[in-house]
């Protein structure tokens, strides 16, 4: 504290600087800041208090620890003056600085003195200064301006699907050679598979798969990131929530994607962050390597919305979230009571009677003998002769034959050629109108044929395409239906995590009285092929 016992003021020095104010030409630093206070206040002999000072906090707003302190000083009277380099130093909410200046300062017999802007509050007629209010609007356009900049700037970055988050997704961090790329972190991908496959194939919730994770040890993704940051955690490091889980479980990330955007600040004068619209958001494809598959994320989105727990009896419903009624596509639900068998039953009869739709009734002993049949009789196929399976299968799905693939093939090749030879077409007449060899009219005319036969000549070339791309598609379903019942030496039993790994939906028909009894019919939808009768 530098204090002058025959200076009738006691002067609070106050200086600020932050990030935002470092890319201003007209800010200086702390340092420098106190240098030009202290110089000014012993030139016309004002007393020094102390120097208060803000580093790396906003002029938008007064929440700042030095300025509080300041005023209290203020408030119980050991200063008179307040002395800053310039009125941005003090603040950049125009309105507030203006109500200090105005109103705060005077009230409590307080001067204010902006050095750089000329501004002092002892001055006659200072409230008739029009530059006051207006330098104070400027001061607030400068940083409103670099927010609005900063926000097309990343903006720009994420359009490009540059990752522009400060951390990166846990089983992702960032490229050594571009922090703006996402790469698979070997250490915690295994951990988010693993979690999305316990959803998926186990029917676990997001508290169960979190209870796991603790008993198991797995550190969290905040303690990860401090451990690696080398900071202190003081929480549980393995202790995992719903929350956590559940936000990791919606991350699309995990599919390759960017998805920007989805919050904003308020404005630039406040931390608040409200969401943003779907329709706002910022999302580019396949920017890094997934760590999951298309169909790992249906699986465990479809498992999480349609789990069905447990039954009244304790049981575990095996078959939940896989039953559909034939009739209203609704789920089947399992019913229990002590002096009948378990059943299922079509939940809107159930809940809206026989007008809405019927009961569908289905014994589980028989459903669970008729699945494990059908999937044992599958995984015989693919075991006794794979390449057979797959033309069969291929076939039933309404795969080409090869010379139907061949004649699509040559009609695309002929078609493109026909589509080339007409642009050469164009040119040529483009370059006769041009040496006046064609009339206006004429030019148009022929040019005008052209278009149209290309223009259906591109229409035909779209749908051979998309069927040959049909036929990829249903050749890479098979081969991975393949694949994955290939992992199954044998089935014993049906459980859960088998259900769901191989089976899309079973759906089932009505009961239906035949001579000898009744018949139901089941359909079993696997997974990439779909029913096979």
């Amino acid at each position: 504290m530098i204090l002058n016992g025959q200076s009738r003021y006691t002067a609070a020095c106050y200086c600020r600087l932050s990030r935002d104010d470092e890319q201003d030409g007209t800010s200086i630093s702390i340092e420098t800041q106190k240098k030009v206070l202290e110089d000014y206040c012993n030139i016309n002999n004002y007393g020094v208090y102390d120097f208060y000072c803000d580093d790396g906090f906003s002029g938008t707003n007064f929440d700042r620890p030095s300025f509080k302190r300041m005023m209290s000083d203020v408030q119980n009277g050991i200063v008179n003056m307040v002395v800053v380099k310039d009125l941005s130093r003090f603040g950049r909410n125009y309105i507030e600085v203006g109500k200090y200046i105005e109103e705060v300062f005077p009230e409590k017999g307080i001067r204010f003195i902006a050095i750089g802007d000329d501004v002092d509050s002892e001055r006659e007629n200072l409230d008739l200064d029009l530059m006051l209010p207006l330098k104070n609007i400027f001061n607030q356009y400068y940083p409103a301006d670099c927010s609005r900049k900063t926000r097309q700037a990343l903006a720009a970055k994420a359009k490009r699907g540059e990752f522009i988050g400060s951390q990166a997704p846990y089983g992702y961090k960032k490229s050594e050679e571009d922090k703006h790329v996402l790469v698979i972190d070997k250490e915690t991908a295994p951990i988010v598979k693993w979690i999305f496959e316990m959803a998926a194939y186990q029917g676990y919730g997001y508290n169960k798969i979190a209870r796991v994770l603790s008993e198991r040890k797995i550190i969290t993704p905040a303690a990860l990131q401090a451990q690696r940051s080398r900071r202190n955690y003081e929480k549980d490091p393995y202790e995992w929530n719903f929350t956590t889980v559940h936000k990791m479980m919606q991350n699309r990330s995990y599919l390759g994607h960017l998805i920007s955007g989805k919050r904003r600040k308020m404005s630039f004068k406040s931390k608040r962050e409200i969401k943003q619209s779907e329709d706002k958001w910022i999302v580019v494809e396949n920017t890094h390597e997934p760590l999951i598959s298309e169909q790992l994320w249906n699986d465990a989105q479809k498992s999480l919305k349609s789990r069905k727990r447990t039954s009244k009896m304790g049981n575990v419903n095996i078959f939940a979230g896989l039953l559909k009624c034939d009739k209203c596509g609704y789920a089947l639900g399992i019913a229990n009571a002590s002096n009948r068998q378990n059943h299922f039953c079509c939940t809107t009869y159930k809940k809206k009677g026989k007008d809405k739709c019927s009961i569908h009734y289905t014994l589980y002993d028989d459903l669970y003998e008729i699945v494990l049949t059908d999937v044992r009789q599958m995984l015989r196929a693919v075991q006794k002769d794979k390449d057979r399976f797959i033309q069969i299968v291929q076939n039933k799905i309404g795969k080409s034959e090869s010379n139907d693939r061949k004649a699509i093939d040559y009609e695309i090749n002929v078609l493109q050629a026909r589509i080339k030879e007409l642009d050469m077409k164009f040119d040529r007449l483009y370059d006769d109108r041009l040496d006046g060899l064609l009339s206006e009219k004429k030019f148009k005319d022929l040019s005008g044929k052209c278009e149209m036969e290309q223009d259906k000549l591109n229409a035909r070339l779209s749908e051979l395409n998309a069927e040959m791309q049909e036929q990829k598609d249903k050749d890479t379903n098979v081969e991975q239906f393949t694949d994955l019942i290939s992992q199954y030496d044998k089935v014993m039993e049906l459980d859960k995590e088998l259900l769901n790994r191989l089976i899309d939906k079973i759906v089932v028909s009505d009961r239906i009285k035949v001579d000898d009894g009744y018949c139901q019919k089941v359909s079993i939808h696997y997974k990439f092929i779909g029913e096979l009768e």
